[in-house]
């Protein structure tokens, strides 16, 4: 398979190509996650501000905005959840 085209957090345009994504064309988001399943291009998780959801876009159906953003400004690292696993491999938030 080839080279991703976007980078993480790079700022990015929905263009108007897929029916299905009608709702959020013409909107800027940020890179937020990449699959390879999308053969023979990448999907990207695309987080859209203005609705605060994460959108699987093709490939073809972004723009580059020119802008890079950092991870900062999507997660709070300073933040840490504990997590107990049992024998069953479910988990649960530790105090």
């Amino acid at each position: 398979m080839s080279t991703p085209k976007f980078k993480f957090y790079e700022v990015v345009r929905v263009l108007p190509i897929c029916p299905e994504l009608a709702e959020i064309h013409g909107e800027m988001g940020a890179i937020l996650g990449l699959s390879e399943h999308g053969d023979p291009e990448y999907e990207y998780g695309v987080f859209i501000e203005s609705d605060g959801h994460l959108w699987s876009v093709p490939e073809s159906s972004l723009e580059s905005t020119g802008v890079m953003q950092q991870r900062a400004d999507f997660y709070d690292d300073t933040v840490v959840i504990r997590v107990e696993v049992d024998e069953q491999g479910r988990g649960t938030i530790a105090d």
